[in-house]
């Protein structure tokens, strides 16, 4: 069955269901307006454009905004979707790949995406969604009301649905300038499997995160009530929704769920209803998740890996197992090797980089060849860019990013090791740790930030690592204290940014 179909088979299915509530403004969506508006949707950008043709989005999580994901699937036009946050120049770097030939974004970033137009001189109609700005297309001007709810029939695609690009997604971007994966409409079909507890999810992510677009396609095709809002997250915002709306599951990312732990509504919050809580997009150090356990009356957290270019899990541990460090077995139908520098595979327990074989392969990076072919090793497994083991027992272990991890005094250092043992120091906010390169050579540098009131010094951070790794992983780099951590939106750190700082305050230092 073609994803368009499932689509409108499951929201007309129990059309009264409600399966969209916003949290900033209480409109509800039910199945069936979903499934007429996406129609409707998909009727009108057919007006303007071809299949094949890339829709941008532009936009926070609005009320409309799931339903102009569901017509452009159903149209054939894959959606380009980048983040409202990023800025001129992300933005144009992305368009320039993917070529949308009609954009959609928020009346409040309107100027920025006119700015991005000039960039990229790229010629397209520019159309808002949230809200209707005076000289610019609304979203409802475009739709074709005629009918078209139960008359519109999704074209069939000229290839096959494993071969067809239905979305191209964001990467993580925190070592560089995100790429932008294309998903073919199969892999998004195994998006759509939603656990057993799933009744009403909730998640900060946007739709340009694979996080965020795999909650819309659980709620279209499992009829399940996503709640959402454009606010980003605060420790208060988090607690309230959750509260309020009963949410039973959560996908939250591991820093997002470091700083909620620090926070002291934590302590006094409602979390009875949560049945499930899905830790995804980065590791997560066992005391951490053992703590975030504490708080779940009834639930349990589940650790998954992934990455946008499987289009799927690569694996999860499963629900009120035993916490450890470990990511779970691979997920069914899902090959796992590790290879050393030489491509060689590694036994049991040995670390090097982890590579996957997905039952409907990764279609590439938009027009950016070059890359495409990195992603690959020469058997055609996928190449994650993690380093990690997997144990005996089949469990799949994840150190660190291969392109974060960094040789100091002959020895590879991991930063993800050395964070998890800062983070737990009193006073301690959040912490990235960096090489910075001296001659020939890196040396590891600790990037933090205090908690309110916290008099923790250089010094004492410097001597709880010595005290607790060997020479050649300790911080020889120094302890740079700064205001807040340079972060994408879905909460991870932009490792780059974070490393410029500590460099700037390196040669600060030596003046």
């Amino acid at each position: 069955m073609k994803l368009e179909l499932a689509d409108r088979f499951h929201l007309e299915r129990d059309s009264t269901r409600i399966i969209q509530t916003n949290h900033d403004d209480g409109v509800e969506m039910s199945a069936g307006e979903m499934a007429r508006l996406g129609c409707s949707i998909a009727a009108g950008l057919l007006k303007h454009l071809k299949t094949g043709d890339v829709v941008g989005i532009v936009c926070k999580n609005t009320t409309y905004l799931a339903a102009l994901v569901l017509g452009s699937v159903l149209a054939g036009t894959p959606i380009s979707a980048v983040d409202p946050v990023f800025s001129s120049k992300e933005i144009s770097h992305f368009f320039d790949l993917t070529k949308p030939k009609m954009i959609f974004c928020d009346g409040d970033n309107m100027d920025k995406l006119k700015e991005v137009l000039r960039q990229c001189k790229i010629d397209c109609k520019l159309v808002t969604v949230d809200e209707k700005v005076a000289g610019s297309e609304y979203l409802f001007d475009i739709i074709e009301t005629s009918g078209t709810d139960s008359q519109f029939s999704p074209r069939r695609p000229t290839t096959l649905a494993s071969q067809n690009c239905a979305v191209i997604l964001c990467s993580s971007g925190t070592t560089g300038h995100p790429k932008a994966c294309m998903l073919s409409h199969q892999q998004c079909m195994t998006l759509t499997k939603a656990g057993p507890y799933y009744v009403k999810l909730f998640s900060f992510s946007k739709m340009y995160w694979v996080t965020g677009f795999t909650g819309l396609m659980q709620s279209l095709a499992n009829n399940i009530n996503r709640i959402i809002t454009k606010c980003n997250f605060s420790p208060e915002l988090f607690v309230e929704i959750i509260e309020k709306h009963r949410v039973n599951a959560i996908v939250i990312p591991p820093p997002i769920a470091a700083l909620l732990l620090k926070s002291e509504i934590v302590k006094k919050a409602d979390f009875s209803s949560i049945f499930v809580a899905i830790l995804a997009g980065g590791p997560m150090d066992v005391s951490a998740r053992k703590e975030f356990q504490k708080y779940l009356k009834v639930g349990s957290i589940v650790m998954t890996y992934s990455m946008t270019e499987t289009g799927s899990l690569i694996s999860s541990t499963a629900p009120f197992e035993p916490i450890t460090n470990s990511c779970g077995k691979p997920s069914a139908n899902i090959k796992i090797k590790i290879i050393d520098q030489d491509g060689k595979s590694l036994d049991a327990l040995q670390i090097g980089e982890i590579c996957v074989i997905v039952p409907y392969k990764f279609l590439g990076y938009s027009n950016n060849k070059d890359e495409t072919e990195k992603a690959f090793d020469s058997d055609g497994w996928l190449r994650t860019g993690d380093l990690g083991y997997i144990n005996e027992g089949g469990e799949i272990f994840v150190t660190d990013r291969q392109k974060e991890s960094f040789d100091q005094l002959n020895f590879v250092v991991y930063p993800s090791m050395l964070e998890s043992w800062i983070d737990k120091m009193n006073g301690v906010n959040a912490v990235c740790v960096v090489g910075i390169r001296d001659s020939a050579d890196f040396h590891a540098a600790a990037v933090v930030v205090k908690e309110a009131g916290s008099s923790i010094t250089e010094k004492e951070i410097v001597d709880e690592i010595a005290k607790n790794f060997l020479n050649a992983q300790q911080l020889h780099g120094g302890v740079y204290f700064v205001e807040s951590l340079p972060m994408t939106s879905t909460g991870k750190i932009k490792r780059l940014e974070a490393r410029a700082i500590a460099e700037k305050m390196t040669d600060q230092k030596r003046q």
